[in-house]
């Protein structure tokens, strides 16, 4: 059970951040979401760029099919763990920026300054988990051979959402 229970929730914590609006964006919208639709869109599609990458999860659901070897799937189990780490660390870390921020918003007034340099330190924490979960998707694109990409290409097509998982309705 735990050999599968950390890629799983890596795989969501991948998609939800890659696919999904930030808390900020979901909370605030505008008219820049980086791509990306936010909460009540009905139109969803994920950005373009991530059909050229391989989510975690189909590659383990396919390694068969696509010939993966042991060496590579060893490579990618040890960066898929690595990030796993480095997301604990920025989570905690954005949990923390996060609690820090609603505390300040909870008096009547609150010091405009202070409050928009902790959201800047939330959003910039944000913006690290969303780099570290694409370079995640970068790395095991780089041990595929290009033949197996082609094949994921193809079993993907038939995939809701290219094999992305935890689109937002």
């Amino acid at each position: 059970m735990k050999r599968y229970a950390v890629p799983v929730i890596l795989c969501c914590v991948l998609c939800r951040a890659l696919l999904g609006p930030t808390p900020a964006q979901a909370q605030m919208g505008g008219p820049d979401d980086g791509g990306m639709h936010t909460v009540g869109d009905h139109g969803f599609s994920p950005p373009a760029f991530l059909q050229r990458v391989f989510p975690p999860k189909v590659v383990m659901q396919h390694q068969e099919e696509i010939g993966l070897t042991r060496e590579q799937a060893d490579a990618i189990k040890k960066d898929m763990n690595d990030t796993q780490q480095r997301l604990t660390d920025l989570q905690w870390k954005l949990d923390g920026s996060s609690e820090a921020l609603d505390k300040m918003l909870s008096t009547d007034h609150v010091d405009e300054q202070a409050v928009l340099a902790k959201l800047d330190e939330v959003t910039t924490t944000e913006q690290e988990i969303k780099k570290t979960n694409f370079a995640l998707l970068v790395r095991i694109k780089n041990h595929l051979d290009p033949a197996q990409q082609q094949k994921l290409r193809t079993l993907r097509a038939s995939m809701p959402f290219g094999g992305f998982a935890g689109h937002p309705h």
